[in-house]
């Protein structure tokens, strides 16, 4: 809100100039898609502590429910110069709620992207075995220190080392929500480097 309200004044103090108005309209732009992804996330958090999420059931390829969760952030990977790299057997399916598995399996690509380096690689692979089905999102960027792991899906917990700084830290609470909600578990390995 503060830079929303600074972006305004600096653009009606040289509204005159269409370059200001334009760069901090787009800046204006930037600021309320976060604000408005945040408030997406709390109410989504709310509505899963509160059972008010009733998950739907309904049989789908893993390899469908991965391109559809990874196609939404291929830009963002191929603007940052990362790899994203999704494979497993095409066959192979899942007993769950698509749209709200999709939203958390796109969290924990994004939490990859956000903490990978430029030039970095994400893969996102698949398995399944007569019990489990697993889904696994794994990066090469810097890793989590030993201390930060049992942290990190505190709602509002960010590492010190976090290189994200577009995060608030909702994203990865929120996926472990939705994954336990319907009866699923969302663990995390990790090494610094």
């Amino acid at each position: 809100l503060a830079a929303l309200r600074m972006y305004q004044e600096i653009i009606l103090e040289d509204a005159a100039d269409p370059a200001v108005v334009t760069a901090f309209s787009q800046k204006t732009g930037d600021a309320l898609g976060r604000m408005e992804s945040l408030i997406q996330a709390l109410l989504k958090i709310t509505r899963l502590d509160a059972g008010g999420i009733i998950f739907s059931e309904e049989r789908i390829s893993i390899a469908e429910l991965v391109r559809q969760a990874a196609a939404e952030l291929s830009t963002r990977a191929a603007r940052e110069e990362k790899t994203l790299h999704c494979s497993g057997p095409a066959a192979q399916t899942l007993l769950c709620d698509a749209e709200w598995t999709r939203e958390a399996l796109g969290n924990l690509i994004k939490n990859a992207l956000g903490h990978t380096q430029r030039g970095g690689r994400i893969d996102v692979t698949w398995e399944r075995s007569a019990a489990v089905a697993r889904i696994t999102v794994a990066d090469d960027g810097c890793g989590i220190a030993p201390e930060d792991l049992h942290h990190i899906f505190k709602r509002f917990y960010r590492s010190r080392s976090s290189l994200d700084s577009q995060g608030v830290g909702l994203g990865l609470p929120l996926a472990k929500s939705i994954i336990e909600g319907q009866g699923g578990v969302l663990s995390v390995q990790s090494a610094p480097g």
